[in-house]
Order: structure tokens, then sequence, then C-alpha cells
């Protein structure tokens, strides 16, 4: 079935452009909405912060993904026009909503951010359109919560006035290559919402894939990242061992990555940070709380990711006791702050949650990153630039985050102590976690 045939069928398109409104410019929805603009359609931006809302009206871009010169050619080609009101924006064919999904305080989903985009869309939605969530749930939310909250808000129906699909976002911060070119996985409350979501995708990304159900698609998402964070809290929990033993657990995995099957490299750290992963693992284990199932697994994966930051503080403590000092009273460099190498987000990182357990040890705290700058939300520490006086004033430097663009040189020629969380330096000198 064509888009063109799921219109005679209740859903709506205008022949040959699709018009968009996408809620939430964020490392989501700003890459989808400039792929969406590049492939002819007209996406009205909706992005409520003031700040981000002055760059992308300056095409201005603040995530490593998207480019200036992107931005601005989608903007005059008047392809994309970012708004700060959905009030703003004429009536559009598709709605899509990637708004942030985080934890309440108990760590349970909080949707806050998916409702309010829904009422948005519940107050200006007229019959035929199809509303996509994008942002991260627990399986069953699109059913169980989404549809019937806007039917409540709207007075519409799913699957007869309007169309809902969950399409599940698989974004890698500053990873190369187009995101049209990643596999676009699929679904809907019901058949017609499918098609329609597998047509419309169909003209964004090389390859859609659709699956039987949303709760197929909401699934799939929070294993996909689970995986990765279920692995590193196996290596995270080895490394505690392995630095007893005396043995290298980065030379293990080195060694182990020469197996041609069988074998996927992970590598332990200080703690997982960004938004998604820290997250999902906690979505999925309510999602399966819910069904009366516990899972050992994810509790054990959660305790042993999250108890990092306290372990390199502990290491760092030992290594300083070595050089006759303690935390108390001692200051600490920590070097990168975003949550990965080549990004400027800091959501999550570890660099907070081991820069606040130090300042509990009674411990200075300066930090510094290249892809953040001076003028970064520093909270309780201080925001300095990389240089060797810095480097020198410090009884240890803390390599967090390990971007290439850091003057290593500087850091092993200037610093007192260098602990290495990521395994970038080598020197014989320096401590590894």
């Amino acid at each position: 079935m064509s888009w063109s045939e799921c219109c005679h069928n209740g859903l709506r398109r205008k022949e040959g452009n699709v018009r968009v409104a996408a809620i939430g410019q964020g490392y989501v929805g700003l890459p989808l909405s400039i792929a969406i603009a590049s492939s002819g359609h007209t996406l009205y931006a909706v992005e409520i912060d003031p700040v981000r809302f002055a760059s992308l009206r300056a095409c201005r871009s603040y995530i490593v993904d998207v480019t200036d010169e992107e931005l601005r050619r989608e903007t005059q080609s008047e392809r994309y026009v970012p708004v700060s009101n959905l009030a703003e924006v004429p009536e559009v064919d598709v709605y899509l909503i990637s708004t942030p999904t985080p934890l309440t305080e108990d760590k349970t989903p909080d949707l806050t951010y998916v409702d309010r985009a829904l009422a948005q869309i519940a107050a200006v939605a007229g019959p035929g359109a199809l509303i996509v969530i994008e942002s991260t749930v627990y399986p069953g939310a699109l059913r169980r919560h989404i549809a019937p909250l806007f039917e409540q808000l709207s007075g519409l129906t799913s699957g007869v006035d309007v169309f809902f699909a969950y399409s599940p976002d698989r974004v890698d911060p500053g990873r190369e290559g187009a995101l049209g070119d990643v596999p676009k996985l699929v679904s809907g409350l019901g058949d017609k919402a499918l098609e329609a979501i597998r047509s419309f995708y169909g003209t964004v990304f090389k390859e859609v894939v659709p699956v039987s159900s949303c709760e197929v698609a909401e699934f799939t998402k929070l294993l996909e990242n689970t995986f990765r964070y279920l692995n590193i809290a196996y290596v995270n929990e080895l490394s505690k061992a392995t630095s007893e033993m005396n043995i290298s657990l980065r030379e293990v995995i080195s060694a182990a990555s020469t197996k041609p099957f069988g074998f996927m490299p992970f590598h332990h750290g200080p703690g997982v940070g960004g938004h998604c992963l820290p997250n999902n693992v906690h979505y999925l284990n309510h999602a399966l709380n819910s069904a009366g199932h516990k899972s050992a697994l994810l509790h054990a994966a959660a305790e042993i990711n999250e108890s990092m930051p306290r372990h390199v503080m502990q290491r760092l403590s030992a290594s300083l006791e070595q050089q006759g000092k303690t935390l108390d009273g001692a200051t600490v460099l920590i070097l990168g702050v975003a949550f990965k190498s080549g990004v400027a987000d800091s959501r999550n990182s570890p660099a907070f949650a081991i820069g606040a357990e130090l300042v509990s040890m009674g411990t200075t705290v300066k930090i510094t990153d290249p892809w953040l700058g001076i003028d970064m939300d520093a909270a309780s520490f201080t925001a300095v630039e990389l240089t060797a006086a810095e480097c020198r004033a410090a009884d240890a430097v803390l390599l967090v985050t390990d971007h290439e663009e850091i003057d290593y040189e500087t850091v092993l020629a200037s610093a007192n102590l260098i602990f290495d969380c990521r395994g970038m330096l080598n020197a014989a000198e320096v401590e590894q976690l």
C-alpha cells in the first residue's frame, strides 16, 4: 500500500511534499528534522528552549551531527522552518515527538515531556494526522498511555481520526555517516498507521524495517541499548578484579578481539553517561517488573555501572596516598566532562559523579573540556582552560573523557600524577583504571 493509498483510508497527504512538525530539536530531533527536510519535505522545527531556538534561527548548530552549513542550506530552502510554538505551525500531515524521556527520582519512567508534546498536538491536530513517537519509552507505552491520553485530550480516535506510529531513534552522537543510511525501525497502532510511517520514512531512509507491533519496536530499542549497557557492566566488574591481580584488562580485551568469531569488544571506564543508556536499563526493568518478572541481571548491571565513579575516587585516593597525600585538601583536575569523546553533551556524565565523590572527601575539583569550553555549566566545580600551570597546580589529573582535542603532551609533561580512566595514555608513569 502506497502513502497515497493510505490517504484514501483516512490519512491525508499533499502530493509529493509532506508537511511535518517536529517537536524537540535535540540530539535526536535535529538530525532527523534535517534528514527529512533534505529529502524534500517541509519541516517545522518546534523548539521551546530560547537559546536553542535563537541558534536555529541564526543557522548555528549546537550538536556535532548537524553542521551550520546543513542547517543554513535547509533553512534557506524554506524546507526547514524553526518555530518556538506549535501554534505557529500551519496544518501538517505528520507530527514527530523527539522529547527527552528521563527518570523520576525513584528511577521509574518519566513521560512528562512526551505528555506535554501530546497536549500541544491535541490542541491543533485535525483528522487524518499521523503522530510518530521517536522518544524511548517502555513496551506498551504507546498503546496503553500515549494514544489513550491523546484521545482524552483531543476527542479524536486513534486508528480512525488520527494514526499513531512508533519509530525509535538510532542516533549515536559523533558517529560518522548519514542518518539516512541507518536502517529505520517502524511500527504502528494498526495497519494503516504502519503503512503510513513505512511509506513516509521510505522517502527519508534507505532501508525501513517494519515490525509487527509497537511493543516489539519499543522493546527492540531497549534491547539495543541495554545490550551495550550490560556488556559495559561486565568489563567494569572485571576491571575491579584485574587491577588487584596486576593484569591489564585492556590488553586482555585486545587479545580476545583477535578471535574472528564469538567475541565483541567492550571497554571499561569511569561509568556510563548520556541520556539513553543509563536510563534505558531502568525503563526495561520497569517493563519487566510490570510483567511480574524481576531481573537480577539488570539490577546488578545498574549497580556495577553506577558504582564506578566511587570506585574511581577510591583508586585515585590510593594513588595519592602512595605520594603521601590525601583527597582531603587535594586539588584534582578532571580532563573531559562530556559523557563520551567527540561530543559536547555532558548529560549524566560520570565526570560529575566522580567530582561529587571527590568534593565529599574535601577535594577541590577543577574541570576542563575542549568541546564544552570555559563557559560550561560547571555545577559546584571550577571550569578552567587546560594549561601546564593548571596541571602543575593539581595534585592529580584525572582523564575521564578521551577527546582527541585534549593536549596530552602538556598533561604528560606537567602533571604531578595522572590517572587514566580510558586507557588513552601509555606512559609508564600513568596510573590506569
